[in-house]
């Protein structure tokens, strides 16, 4: 396995010296910066062993993805925009969370929604695919969305969009909020990328203490899941857990 942090692109150093081996930032926070400064940013990683492969928070929690708010151009306008920053800075993957974005809104025809979902993930990987960049849907909690929550909601999903360049993603965090079956990932598989946090305050992973690591990682490399994991979560010491929480994952893997 690979191993990288959910963080801001001013924490590339530390993750140099903790030995990661990539960074996964947040689209919408990379967008808000000058371009000068993310073409600073683009000549740092092209210098570092630490890359900056994967991102997340795709959409501005102010556009409606579903609904009768959704303006297609709009979104396909921002894919392009959002797809050729994340390749200037040498993204690989991306993650379709934005739970507050796919959410079907109140007396809204449920049917309907879950069709412009599929219709507007499909469009991400098509557009993603034109820059190299892999898309994978991230079942949340139910708290964040009331659009794909589990696993195997993801994995009709991902069905329905039927795009090669579309897959699944598994988040330990969202699986122990839903109640989710740890068992399914193996037999759902097809998993583009894994995020992880802890359980109960989604903090970083530290100890087996009342969670299900182990359980978790042995299912989805069962599945045949050798790639990324991205650490998803809560610190106040970024350089102090980020070590702790590396040598934790790593010997959870040596353990097999």
């Amino acid at each position: 396995m690979r191993y990288g942090i959910c963080t801001g692109l001013h924490n590339l150093e530390i993750l140099e010296r903790l030995g990661y081996d990539y960074l996964e930032a947040s689209v919408t926070a990379v967008m808000g910066l000058e371009k000068a400064e993310r073409d600073e940013y683009a000549e740092k990683l092209k210098c570092s062993a630490v890359k900056c492969e994967a991102f997340n928070i795709l959409f501005p929690k102010t556009m409606e993805l579903v609904g009768p708010g959704a303006d297609q151009e709009e979104i396909r306008a921002y894919l392009h925009d959002a797809c050729s920053v994340m390749s200037e800075l040498g993204g690989k993957v991306v993650v379709f969370g934005s739970g507050k974005c796919r959410k079907c809104p109140e007396r809204y025809d449920y049917r309907k929604a879950l069709q412009e979902l599929v219709s507007v993930c499909r469009m991400t990987g098509e557009t993603a695919q034109k820059y190299g960049i892999h898309v994978v849907i991230e079942p949340l909690c139910r708290n964040e969305t009331n659009l794909i929550c589990t696993m195997a909601e993801g994995a009709m999903l991902q069905t329905a969009v039927h795009h090669e360049n579309v897959t699944l993603l598994a988040d330990y965090y969202h699986v122990m909020a839903n109640h989710d079956s740890i068992l399914d990932a193996e037999t759902i598989g097809g998993f583009g990328h894994i995020h992880i946090a802890s359980g109960k305050e989604r903090k970083f992973p530290l100890s087996l203490e009342g969670e299900q690591y182990r359980e978790f990682l042995k299912a989805i490399k069962a599945s045949g899941y050798d790639r990324r994991i991205s650490i998803e979560g809560k610190t106040e010491d970024l350089e102090k857990d980020g070590a702790a929480a590396l040598a934790f994952l790593r010997q959870l893997e040596a353990e097999g």
